[in-house]
């Protein structure tokens, strides 16, 4: 149980590392339905295991606040009623430092259940909850993104004064870091004994055309420079592949 706990750990810090440049007013922001405030993302990945691990599965275990479940509760309708995605950025209440308090406790509650012997069903909702919270770390990172764009001065999610390490660069050298994939059948979807999310199953066949896929990803430097030579005003880029070029 001790790599499980470790892992726990790890993905649970990396959340509030995320937010750690945040000041308390961010929080709260929600300029379109489609962003959620890093309090609510903070919140709904702590409701996920106190919900689906420790109700379970702790003996004795005694919920933070009740009335978290209406408020960080998604789309789980099984589960019970929740708030409407738009509101929100209607939640001043709970506080962020309580917020913060709520995952502080059941963080020490799910240290109490590492203690006790996890059946196969309570670890596999433990790596579920974990890639969910990884997956709410995307999109946190994104919707903060999207927060800070729509503030009218812009601020910066990281200072210059921080230090930070500068951007590595690099440089596409075509034919020894592109990937050629040949015209054919392949395919597609999640196969194997892992962990997957539903969404990956399915495993069905495609067609693809020949293509070259480039090893490494592409920098923002390199994407600048697509867009100063006009490449998405260059059709041939976007349509040739559908016989349209």
């Amino acid at each position: 149980m001790e790599s499980y706990l470790t892992k726990y750990r790890e993905v649970r810090t990396r959340t509030e590392a995320i937010c750690r440049r945040l000041k308390t007013d961010d929080y709260i922001v929600q300029p379109i339905a489609e962003v959620s405030p890093p309090k609510w993302h903070l919140g709904h990945t702590t409701w996920f295991f106190e919900t689906f691990l420790l109700g379970p599965y702790l003996l004795d275990y005694n919920v933070f606040d009740p009335d978290f479940s209406f408020v960080f509760n998604s789309y789980y309708e099984t589960v019970g009623a929740r708030i409407l995605r738009t509101d929100r950025g209607n939640l001043s209440r709970p506080s962020v430092d309580e917020v913060y308090r709520y995952r502080a406790y059941v963080d020490s509650q799910m240290e109490l259940l590492f203690q006790q012997e996890m059946t196969g069903e309570a670890l596999a909702r433990l790596e579920l909850g974990l890639n969910h919270e990884q997956q709410h770390q995307e999109l946190l990172l994104a919707d903060i993104k999207y927060i800070f764009g729509h503030n009218p001065l812009f601020p910066s999610y990281i200072e210059k004064h921080e230090g930070v390490a500068p951007p590595v660069t690099t440089t596409l050298e075509l034919g020894s870091s592109l990937i050629s994939i040949s015209e054919g059948v392949y395919e597609i979807g999640f196969g194997g004994d892992g962990f997957c999310f539903d969404n990956e199953k399915g495993r069905h066949k495609v067609f693809l055309h020949t293509v070259d896929v480039a090893k490494q990803l592409v920098t923002n430097r390199e994407y600048l420079e697509f867009i100063a030579d006009g490449g998405y005003q260059d059709f041939r880029h976007w349509l040739l592949r559908a016989g349209i070029g």
